[in-house]
Parts: C-alpha cells; sequence; structure tokens
C-alpha cells in the first residue's frame, strides 16, 4: 500500500511567515538584509546542533541562540544572546498562529479520498511539533499514530534510522514509501539512502543537489505538488 509522508515545517505550511513576523518584532529595519538568505542560513545553522540538543548535549537555549546569531554573523551583522532569545520566543509564539493553505487541505483530502496512506515524519522535539500539528488541524486527515517525530526516537532525519521507524510504526515496506520534504539534506538525502522514493519541494529555487543523490520528483510550489499527488492518486506509484 502506497504511503506518503509530508515533512511539517516549510511543506505542509510555510515556515517563513513566523520568521518573518518574529524578525519584524525584534529587528526591525536595523539591518539591510534578505530575510530568506536569513531564513535559509538559520536552517543550515541549526543542521549543524540539532543533534546535540535532541540528545540533551546542547541546551534548547544555546542551541536557539547559536542558530540566529551564527545565521546573522554569516551575513555580516552581530545580535545578543537577549535579542537571539527574544526572537526565538516572538517565533514560537507565531508558530501558535500558523496554518495550512488552501492547496495543501485540498491535496491531503484528495488523497484521503483515494485513500492513499498519508503520514508525517519531521525532525524536533515531540511536544513541539504535535503541538504544530494539532494547530494546524493535521488530524482532519492523517490520524496520530501516522505521525512520526524524531524527538520520540533520539534519531532524526537525514539517519536512515528514523526512515525505519516509520515504517515499522506505519506496518509498510521502503518500496511502498515516498517522502515529500522541502530540505534536500534532511528529507530528500535521507529518504533515498533509505530506500524511499523522494520528491522535492524546492519552493526557493536552490540548487544543491548531488549527482549520486537525486529526487525522484522536483516541484516548485504547491500547485505543482497538488498536480503531482493527483497523479499519484489516479496512476499509483509511477513518478
Amino acid at each position: 500500500m502506497i504511503t506518503i509522508f509530508f515533512d511539517l515545517d516549510d511543506t505542509l505550511y510555510d515556515q517563513i511567515e513566523p520568521f518573518r513576523k518574529a524578525y519584524d518584532a525584534v529587528f526591525g529595519n536595523r539591518f539591510d538584509i534578505d530575510i530568506y538568505q536569513l531564513f535559509e542560513a538559520r536552517s543550515v545553522r541549526g543542521d549543524e546542533v540539532f543533534e546535540l540538543a535532541q540528545c540533551g548535549k546542547m541546551p534548547m537555549d544555546e542551541m536557539h541562540i547559536y542558530r540566529i546569531q551564527k545565521a546573522f554573523e554569516d551575513l555580516g551583522y552581530v545580535v545578543t544572546d537577549e535579542e537571539a532569545l527574544r526572537y526565538q520566543k516572538l517565533y514560537e509564539e507565531n508558530q501558535g498562529k500558523i496554518s495550512m493553505s488552501d492547496t495543501v487541505k485540498k491535496m491531503l483530502e484528495l488523497c484521503n479520498v483515494y485513500n492513499i496512506r498519508v503520514g508525517i515524519i519531521s525532525n524536533g522535539p515531540s511536544g513541539h511539533q504535535r503541538k504544530k500539528a494539532k494547530v494546524l488541524n493535521v488530524g482532519a486527515w492523517i490520524p496520530e499514530e501516522h505521525i512520526v517525530i524524531s524527538g520520540d526516537y533520539g534519531v532524526s532525519k537525514p539517519n536512515t534510522g528514523l526512515f525505519l521507524h516509520a515504517q515499522r510504526q506505519l506496518g509498510t515496506e521502503a518500496k511502498d514509501c515516498i517522502l515529500v520534504g522541502d530540505n534536500y539534506q534532511n528529507d530528500i538525502v535521507g529518504a533515498k539512502r533509505a530506500g524511499w522514493k523522494a520528491v522535492w519541494l524546492n519552493k526557493r529555487g536552490q540548487d544543491i543537489r548531488e549527482e549520486v543523490c537525486q529526487p525522484d520528483y522536483e516541484v516548485k510550489n504547491e500547485a505543482e505538488l497538488f498536480a503531482w499527488v493527483r497523479s499519484v492518486c489516479e496512476r499509483g506509484m509511477e513518478l
């Protein structure tokens, strides 16, 4: 049975909006900065220390300070620890107001209509990620037992261990699994190494693919992703 797993952050909702609101509230017009570049730099810096924070070797506040400070430094600016933590607090508050687009809702509904099993596989603390899933009301389309969070297992994407946990949790095999995600290294490389098919939601036109690890399909926006999901519903696993 085909199972389409979706990444959560920046795949089922647009993560840049709560990020932008927190940035504007704390930093305003102080810096001549491209918000998308800062967002990407923060993601890269966050990946550097995510495993340390997840296994308890780095306090969460220290991780939050590190990833945004280093992102600013990469773009030539300096922010204080206090500003970094204030930004993080507002960012988390704004994540309590996130929502799915109508296109994403229709996509998940289409999967349900065609009896395509769907799930979520996401990196992050379990409580934090599940809170976001609840705010997004993913339960309308995705059962709780189909949600796989790295914080529950102590292993995260791109480690193939999390993909194996997802297979066991849903009682499926690698050949029947597809992952849709925005993060090339965590989602695409991780899925392909686990023997899954992978669809890259490359919303920001990144050109970072490794020749040895190509996505099975690439889409640039939610409309293209919806069209791909519809094709899977109508034709099956052919990508």
